[in-house]
């Protein structure tokens, strides 16, 4: 019995070793140990970029906001979303190209939020955005494996946000830390 519980000790702190592992290679596209945040005064001084801007992404990636529309129902006849009751969505769509020389695994290409004007980040609506991939058939992301060297993708994301709140203020697509302002 003694055998067994040493053995079971062990793996549970190997386990916990391989989670800690696994949650740092995971942060990998975070700047946030470089000492900038997106709520600092200097990432709020910075400009805003505009929908079609090309610009550059922690010194690997090429990125470009394509599109941006607002939607009441995203997909095709057999999967679609539509908006909840007093909300809206927002449908963007956006470029990636890997500029380095090495290439940038699933949890290291860049992220994507909305903002609103106050700064708050919303996260991309899953459900709605994979129907709206199907409806537009131009989502290629590399949702699971590298995006090599030289290698361009488009991405969709679809946000669902306060149907009045979209129409009074500015809104931005914040992406590491870059914003493009849509709105």
């Amino acid at each position: 019995m003694k055998k067994f519980f040493k053995i079971g000790c062990l793996g549970f702190i190997i386990l916990i070793a391989l989670i800690v592992v696994i949650a740092v290679a995971t942060s990998g596209g975070d700047d946030s140990g470089s000492g900038s945040s997106s709520n600092s005064p200097k990432s709020e001084e910075q400009k805003a970029h505009k929908v079609g801007d090309t610009f550059t992404v922690d010194n690997k990636a090429e990125v470009s906001v394509t599109k941006v529309e607002e939607r009441e129902q995203v997909g095709d006849q057999y999967a679609n979303k539509k908006a909840s009751e007093g909300g809206t969505l927002v449908a963007i769509q956006w470029t990636v190209k890997n500029i380095s020389d090495k290439p940038l695994g699933a949890f290291s290409t860049p992220t994507i939020n909305l903002v609103d004007e106050k700064g708050t980040k919303y996260d991309a609506d899953i459900d709605a955005t994979s129907n709206y991939a199907v409806e537009t058939n131009i989502d290629d992301s590399k949702i699971a494996s590298d995006l090599n060297p030289g290698i361009k993708v488009t991405d969709v994301d679809v946000f669902e946000v306060s149907k009045d709140s979209y129409a009074k203020g500015k809104w931005y697509i914040e992406i590491n830390g870059s914003k493009v302002q849509i709105k």
